[in-house]
């Protein structure tokens, strides 16, 4: 069974050091070179930061980052474990119930994703992502940008 939970300094560990070799990759196509650094990062400047876990394993970290106090936008982020393997249709419906409950906080979620990263992009397909445009990072490297928006 999936549960959601804030985030603890051990989840944040934990998923640290047992990143999905697309996260790390990700993270290397877009300049970034410490992993666990940009892990704590992310928990850390997030308003929100939650963990799904798997009979009490975490799968995943994943928060956002609101453009301001007043804005409708947030910057939605995901980092994961190959946990998220071990129960993928559970996670991805999981993914959808704490997408729509994100939405009604804030009406448009978004980010960049790797271009070269298939299993991200299938999970936001299903999210009902739009994919807004193609961006080069100053490392060459390809991105897209995605938003993901409330249903009026």
């Amino acid at each position: 069974m999936i549960h959601i939970s804030r985030t603890l300094p051990e989840h944040t560990e934990y998923v640290a050091a047992h990143l999905r070799q697309g996260d790390i990759d990700e993270m290397t196509h877009a300049g970034l070179t410490d992993p666990a650094a940009v892990v704590r990062e992310s928990v850390e400047v997030s308003t929100f930061a939650f963990t799904a876990l798997h009979d009490g394993v975490p799968m995943c970290l994943f928060g956002l980052r609101p453009d301001g106090i007043l804005s409708c936008r947030a910057r939605l982020w995901m980092l994961g474990t190959p946990e998220i393997n071990t129960t993928k249709k559970d996670f991805v419906k999981t993914c959808k119930m704490v997408v729509d409950g994100l939405l009604d906080i804030y009406p448009v979620l978004y980010n960049l994703v790797d271009a070269q990263y298939p299993q991200a992009h299938r999970l936001l397909y299903f999210l009902k992502a739009e994919f807004i445009k193609k961006v080069t990072l100053p490392t060459g490297n390809p991105f897209i940008l995605f938003e993901i928006r409330r249903k009026k």
